[in-house]
């Protein structure tokens, strides 16, 4: 059962082989010399990357943190079509210099997906992602056969709070606005990263990078493990847990995968660009909440009875206690003040028309990350009394 998952998980990724499927299939076999590396390969994200790359025919080299000892780490990704052309390593730590190097040996190209995503207002949340990712362009360097380097960056790099609540951001912006004492050290920490990785390979006539900028990823899991990702949201859905609340946009995991392989077969042309990945629908503003309509849409029967995790009357009441000198920011600090009320809307038609990316709808998304997250045990529908 847990491999007819992977398999549907994987079929469904398919889809992301979009109107050129055809050509798609018949270059695969040329393909096939060329070799990547992907970092994060059995998080979330990092998963339907080596999905996607497979189904096109590439050799894939996966760095996994303590795959000697565990091997079962990977196992979901060895149960992949194409698995054959997969190379398991120990390593990946990104806390550790050197922990890529044998796995980027002989690499055409390396997807970084390996982060952690920590929200909070902690130094050490920026000082993780920038020497993590540090760490991985060491490795990259020492490979000289590496050339195409494609860095998952974030919305969260692009967004900002000190512009109209009407702007639509495009690639051209940056967040200069969110810093630790505001309370969003993530939001500098993908911008730091994303930046490092732009200026590394900048002046370089060799070598290029390209950095895509998804928003909140959600849809098909492969492992239990996805579900405590950003996929969290719809499980949470399935129990009745309280959610975020705070405005948003969501994009299906298959089409993050999808944009990430179609950077990197457009580089060298996109070398420095950036390509922000949500799909075609307005700003969520209750967040995760707006999800349950979308769900019970698809599941009628089913009931889905989430909870605000920042219900209105709370916020009310905290809102004006947290402008109070000294202890106002215990209450609530500046970015969870304004990012739970200002709406954040995206362009993405960078992606679409020159990434050629087709992103799903959200009721796509939603129904059939639940239908994964349902038929692999992972959680149980709750019928309507």
């Amino acid at each position: 059962n847990n491999l007819r998952s992977v398999m549907f998980c994987a079929g469904k990724a398919g889809r992301g082989l979009s109107a050129g499927l055809a050509a798609k299939l018949m270059s695969t076999s040329s393909n096939a010399s060329t070799k990547v590396a992907v970092t994060g390969s059995t998080g979330y994200i990092g998963s339907y990357v080596v999905a996607e790359l497979l189904s096109r025919g590439y050799t894939v080299n996966l760095p996994v943190r303590g795959s000697s000892s565990n091997p079962s780490k990977a196992a979901h990704l060895l149960a992949l079509p194409g698995s054959e052309r997969l190379q398991v390593f120990d390593g990946g730590d990104l806390t550790v210099d050197g922990s890529f190097d044998e796995a980027f040996k002989d690499c055409h190209a390396v997807i970084h997906t390996a982060a952690e995503v920590v929200l909070g207002k902690e130094q050490s949340i920026i000082t993780a992602s920038v020497d993590g990712t540090q760490n991985v362009l060491k490795s990259a360097d020492r490979s000289p056969s590496v050339k195409r380097f494609v860095q998952t960056s974030s919305v969260a790099a692009i967004q900002k709070y000190n512009v109209p609540s009407s702007h639509v951001f495009t690639e051209a912006d940056v967040n200069d606005w969110s810093s630790v004492e505001k309370g969003d050290a993530y939001g500098v920490a993908k911008t730091e990263a994303e930046k490092l990785v732009h200026e590394h390979f900048s002046s370089d006539s060799d070598r290029s990078s390209v950095a895509v900028n998804p928003g909140v990823v959600i849809g098909p899991v492969m492992t239990k493990a996805h579900t405590k990702a950003s996929a969290l949201f719809l499980r949470d859905l399935i129990y009745g847990n309280k959610v975020m609340n705070f405005p948003c946009t969501f994009v299906d995991v298959r089409d993050v995968a999808i944009g990430h392989v179609n950077a990197l077969e457009k580089l060298p042309d996109f070398k420095g660009r950036r390509f922000i990945l949500v799909n075609d629908e307005e700003c969520h503003m209750q967040g995760a909440l707006d999800l349950e309509e979308v769900a019970t849409r698809n599941f009628p029967g089913y009931r889905f009875d989430i909870q605000p995790k920042y219900p209105e009357w709370a916020m009310k009441i905290a809102r004006p206690l947290s402008r109070l000198p000294v202890l106002g920011s215990s209450i609530m600090d500046e970015y969870q003040r304004t990012a739970q009320s200002t709406p954040v809307q995206f362009d993405n038609s960078s992606a679409r028309n020159d990434l050629g990316v087709d992103f799903r709808t959200l009721d796509t998304t939603v129904k059939e990350g639940i239908e994964s997250i349902v038929d692999q045990g992972f959680a149980t529908l709750k019928k309507n009394q």
